[in-house]
């Protein structure tokens, strides 16, 4: 995960770190939801091609075919944050604690919103199994673009740092 601010007023660096934490885990999950469902429905058409055929041996993937995504997700999440701070009686511990609770929740849900989109599932899957090939790049842009407009509709405007990248 790169850790910055990808819009005007991200600054919440306490839950950035938190977001950074489980940065590994959050990727999976992505990924995880998005195979579990291609798989699923090739399962059910018995229909098995280059790609579920690829899905069914990894054993791994390399995290930067999906960081850019993790991170817009991070990000929207931030973005959407409600200004929380500390409650009376909470130290910074048990709110790192709430934060991490909550962005595991919210990314398991974004993801499963996601994934209902059938060519959102096929991008993440081919971005994770095909990874630096031209197929695999042209899918994490694809992605980067769908989040971006996704995101857009709910308010959120990127830096034009971020949007070069």
């Amino acid at each position: 995960m790169m850790v910055g601010s990808e819009f005007p007023g991200d600054d919440d660096r306490t839950l950035m770190s938190v977001q950074h934490s489980v940065y590994g885990e959050m990727v999976v999950r992505l990924f995880t939801s998005a195979r579990d469902r291609y798989l699923a429905a090739a399962s059910l058409l018995r229909h098995e091609d280059a790609l579920s055929g690829r899905l069914r041996s990894m054993d791994g993937f390399d995290h930067r075919a999906l960081q850019l995504a993790h991170d817009r997700i991070a990000a929207f999440f931030r973005f959407s944050d409600d200004g929380r701070q500390l409650h009376l009686g909470e130290n910074e511990t048990d709110c790192r604690r709430t934060l991490e609770t909550t962005w595991r929740e919210f990314v398991q849900s974004e993801a499963a919103r996601l994934t209902h989109d059938d060519d959102f599932t096929r991008a993440v899957c081919t971005a994770a199994a095909f990874g630096n090939e031209d197929s695999g790049v042209a899918a994490e842009r694809w992605i980067d673009q769908f989040l971006k407009d996704r995101y857009a509709e709910r308010g959120l405007a990127f830096h034009a740092a971020i949007e070069a990248t």
